[in-house]
């Protein structure tokens, strides 16, 4: 049986973006990327240097993650109406490494019907996604350059 070890679990949360891929009913495939919004964005709580969790890891075969306005093109989740198996790539360039968590989505799109916690998590998604788990693979170390973010110089887009 795969699971996300919990002190993995403990990495894909504080990670600030991962690329989700998926395919369409042809095999077309689609990668976007994720990225967590700074508090105080598009309607969020605002908190000095606080953030939205980009995932959480709700049990060690199952994650969640929000959804938020986008292009309005709905390429990823249209393909995931069509297809629910997913693949999500989180790279972690302090540690120099590479996780991807493979599985099969579920698009929740009535907030009315969450649990609490994901109304805490994210009080502004449209929608939340869920993976069950069926596939996840750490690589190994010196796979990913090693970088820096400087998340002060990141501002967000417009």
């Amino acid at each position: 049986m795969v699971t996300i070890p919990a002190a993995e679990a403990a990495v894909l949360e504080a990670l600030p973006f991962f690329m989700l891929g998926t395919v369409d009913a042809t095999g077309a495939a689609d990668c976007s990327h994720r990225g967590r919004m700074p508090r105080g964005e598009a309607g969020l709580r605002a908190e000095e240097g606080a953030h939205d969790p980009l995932v959480k890891v709700t049990g060690p075969r199952r994650l969640v993650f929000p959804d938020y306005k986008g292009n309005a093109m709905f390429n990823s989740l249209g393909n995931l109406i069509q297809r629910p198996a997913v693949s999500l790539l989180f790279l972690d360039f302090a540690r120099g490494l590479r996780l991807r968590v493979d599985g099969d989505a579920v698009i929740h799109d009535d907030p009315a019907r969450w649990p609490e916690a994901w109304h805490g998590w994210w009080p502004a998604a449209l929608r939340c996604i869920e993976v069950a788990v069926t596939g996840y693979d750490a690589g190994r170390a010196g796979t990913v350059p090693r970088l820096r973010l400087d998340e002060a110089a990141v501002t967000p887009l417009r």
